[in-house]
């Protein structure tokens, strides 16, 4: 026999969904989204586009630096700084989504007569999901190949990882460590330890954006100074964010050997990660007969399948070096399949396994003082598993608009004839 809950109870439970569900709530969260909007493209002035997305929309809570003019102060700097907290574009948009399944889904009668706005709730609610998925599940990153080159290895655009490497014979085994486990390192250190390494290595000095340079007479280091090998002193000079010409993030790492507590320290820095005739070299240390290597750079995953890069072709407009139009002829070698060629093109990406690629730049650009080929081509690489679910999700929401404005129709036009016969009739 199933308990009844007592009227205070189902009063309680009905004023809690009540609240969450209330059209109120949605203004005011939807008012919450516009200031943080705005907040957001405000930011980009001195935080890269990456930087703002994860510190305004992706986070839990933020707080908005603005400056207010008082009167009579002609110059912004002098201006009133205000710092105003805000819920991130995270909470704004699950708390949507509870808002939206409570009022459209849960608290909503089930009829026949409201079934449009339902469905339509549904869609909205899944094009909600599949944004929740794209950020914790989705990665983007490029293939940067000359022609001729292939690769099975897709390069992150933003994210960084700290790659150690183990020489063996004539082979290299490397373990890797994300930059996320690192956020330590921008005000401390962080210490990687493990039973296997007969060391233990100290990451600090972390910054998103610098430059190395040498340390002498002539030039004192803000900061550590690592000193390498051959006895160059080495340190990092923060950059400001600068949208035409990006920084690259470093830190400092110092090596202590577990016995003899001999150390080794270096300054490493995440370079550019398109194709190089000389590829960078990683800093090595000897500890007992084996040689070891770090090196920070952009994060690499692996490819289902191998992209070759057969040809790239570029247009530009007649009388200046402006593209205006180029694209990428490939061969994709899947395992155990036959080899297909695709060409890649503006609005016409190559798509298999859950990966698609488009045709993103391309380089040396005539900036960089190399005019002619050969150039390389960027494809840009994404792998999102709910990438078709936004499609789907406007389907059902079209579908349950159209449903409601039809079912409204009818009885529209049912109404008006009962009215016309009755009018008749009299």
């Amino acid at each position: 026999m199933t308990a009844v809950p007592a009227p205070a109870e189902r009063s309680t439970v009905a004023s809690v969904l009540a609240a969450v569900s209330s059209m109120r709530i949605t203004v005011v969260l939807l008012l919450l989204l516009g200031v943080l909007t705005f907040a957001g493209t405000l930011a980009q002035e001195h935080l890269s586009p990456i930087d703002a997305q994860r510190e305004y929309f992706e986070s839990g809570f933020v707080v908005w630096d603005t400056k207010v003019p008082l009167f009579g102060i002609r110059n912004a700097s002098d201006a009133l700084t205000v710092k105003v907290p805000l819920p991130g574009g995270y909470t704004i948009l699950l708390l949507l989504f509870v808002n939206l399944v409570v009022g459209g889904v849960v608290r909503h009668r089930w009829t026949k007569r409201n079934l449009g706005i339902l469905v339509t709730h549904l869609g909205i609610g899944l094009l909600l999901v599949a944004g929740f998925v794209k950020m914790h599940w989705s990665h983007q990153g490029h293939v940067s190949l000359f022609e001729g080159a292939s690769s099975r290895t897709m390069v992150s655009f933003h994210e960084y990882e700290l790659a150690l490497l183990r020489r063996e014979g004539d082979d290299i085994v490397e373990r890797v460590v994300p930059a996320t486990a690192l956020e330590g390192a921008r005000h401390g250190t962080v210490k990687i330890t493990d039973a296997s390494l007969p060391f233990t290595v100290e990451v600090s000095g972390w910054l998103d954006s610098c430059q190395p340079r040498l340390a002498g007479p002539m030039m004192k280091p803000p900061g550590p100074v690592a000193t390498d090998a051959d006895g160059t002193s080495v340190f990092l000079e923060s950059l400001p964010y600068d949208k035409d010409a990006p920084g690259f993030a470093g830190c400092r790492v110092n090596v202590v050997e577990r016995v003899g507590l001999a150390e080794h320290s270096a300054v490493l820095f995440g370079l550019g990660s398109g194709p190089r005739q000389n590829p960078r070299q990683p800093y090595t240390f000897t500890i007992d007969g084996v040689q070891w290597g770090l090196d920070l750079r952009h994060e690499l995953r692996d490819l289902p399948f191998e992209v070759k890069l057969d040809k790239f072709e570029k247009t530009d407009h007649p009388g200046t070096a402006n593209p205006r139009d180029f694209s990428s002829w490939v061969t994709v070698r899947e395992q155990g399949g036959e080899p297909r060629q695709v060409h890649i093109y503006m609005n016409h990406p190559l798509r298999s396994h859950d990966h698609v690629f488009f045709q993103a730049s391309w380089g040396p650009s005539p900036q960089s003082g190399m005019q002619g080929p050969p150039f390389f081509s960027v494809l840009e690489v994404a792998n999102n598993p709910s990438d078709a679910w936004p499609k789907y999700a406007s389907y059902v929401v079209l579908l349950g608009l159209l449903w409601h404005f039809v079912a409204k129709l009818f009885r529209f036009l049912k109404s008006s004839t009962n009215r016309a016969s009755g009018e008749a009739v009299s």
